[in-house]
């Protein structure tokens, strides 16, 4: 048992990935900043949502 937390063992949860296991991004947090730069390399490499990442070229 955890002295401090008063549990036997903290769970892996979501964080471990199997290997080989592709995680998505959830939700991101930026500046407006950022964003216009990302807003900027996506027009210039013609991507979209649903594009793949493999072809991102900054």
């Amino acid at each position: 048992m955890n002295q401090y937390s008063g549990t036997k063992q903290k769970s892996q949860g979501r964080l471990h990935n199997e290997p080989g296991e592709v995680k998505r991004l959830r939700k991101i947090r930026l500046t407006d900043t950022a964003w216009e730069l990302l807003a900027e390399i996506t027009l210039k490499n013609q991507i979209t949502r649903h594009s793949s990442a493999s072809s991102i070229k900054a």
